[in-house]
């Protein structure tokens, strides 16, 4: 709450204590509620995403066409509870472990039904040691549901090594941020760095 205060969106609505997947706040009746753009930063690898839900039976059918992710990693589970949350136009970005964009089995048919239907515009890798609690990279899979269909590709950058040793942590600095936004937006191939 106080990041959107401080980010002048005092009204925001935020609510916790519940669990997202099982019992997620956000509906409208029976269906969850769409958004224009969800930006989120799940749990890692969250072993105890399936707590309360039966993922075969799920009422909001997060998982229906793509596949039902892993019992010890949960990752694409709030990835998919994103995508059922945005408008037929709606923009996403889910920031996850590097691993999901390499890891087999049940996550490589969700991964593989995702692009086929084009749903990832783009992947951005990100340097390890960023975030407190983990030193693992991690990457930044944006969604697009705006023309899904008609998408002919993933836009990939490799920005993991633009960042500063910041004490025990890795830091982005303004450049790195820039040169990602500018070049994602402008989705431009740039050798060792960013291609379609």
């Amino acid at each position: 709450r106080m990041n959107m205060i401080l980010h002048n969106n005092p009204t925001a609505a935020i609510h916790g204590g519940q669990s997202t997947l099982a019992e997620p706040f956000f509906k409208e009746g029976g269906t969850l509620k769409t958004f224009d753009y969800v930006v989120a930063n799940p749990p890692f690898s969250d072993k105890r995403w399936s707590t309360g839900l039966a993922a075969d039976a799920d009422p909001f059918a997060r998982f229906t066409g793509f596949g039902v992710p892993p019992a010890k990693q949960g990752d694409y589970a709030y990835l998919l509870h994103i995508l059922r949350s945005m408008k037929s136009t709606g923009k996403g970005a889910v920031i996850l472990p590097h691993g999901v964009l390499f890891r087999g089995g049940a996550e490589g048919e969700i991964r593989r039904n995702l692009i086929r239907r084009g749903y990832i515009k783009g992947i951005i890798g990100l340097p390890p040691n960023l975030s407190y609690g983990t030193g693992i990279p991690a990457c930044i899979i944006v969604l697009d549901k705006e023309n899904a269909a008609a998408r002919k590709g993933v836009f990939l950058i490799d920005a993991s090594k633009g960042f500063i040793k910041d004490g025990p942590k890795n830091r982005l600095r303004e450049q790195d941020i820039h040169r990602i936004v500018d070049t994602f937006t402008r989705q431009v191939d740039v050798p060792r760095y960013a291609r379609m």
